[in-house]
């Protein structure tokens, strides 16, 4: 009976891991997003707002991956995305400040 317990609570515990890694892809995507609008809008205001939602995801995924368990492939696409935004937000003088 305890084992079934520890199995189900093991199980639990990869599909919450699975989720908040899904949760951090689908993020990454929408802030690249974000920013390819903000980099093709002739509106400042909406620049603005694009950019500023990148920051704040990617502010999001750096609190949230340290609670998730991503394989090493998984940990090197996420930080490959997190450079990849980090770059394009200060590029645009955004400071991310890590």
């Amino acid at each position: 009976m305890f084992s079934d317990r520890n199995d189900k609570h093991s199980g639990l515990m990869d599909q919450t891991n699975k989720v908040g890694l899904d949760f951090l892809r689908t993020d990454l995507e929408a802030a690249l997003t974000f920013i390819k609008v903000a980099q093709t809008t002739s509106s400042s205001e909406s620049r603005s707002r694009n950019f500023g939602k990148a920051l704040e995801v990617h502010r999001t995924v750096l609190h949230f991956l340290p609670r998730l368990f991503p394989s090493p492939e998984e940990l090197k696409e996420i930080d490959s995305k997190l450079e990849q935004i980090k770059l394009k937000l200060e590029q645009a003088g955004f400071p991310v400040g890590t």
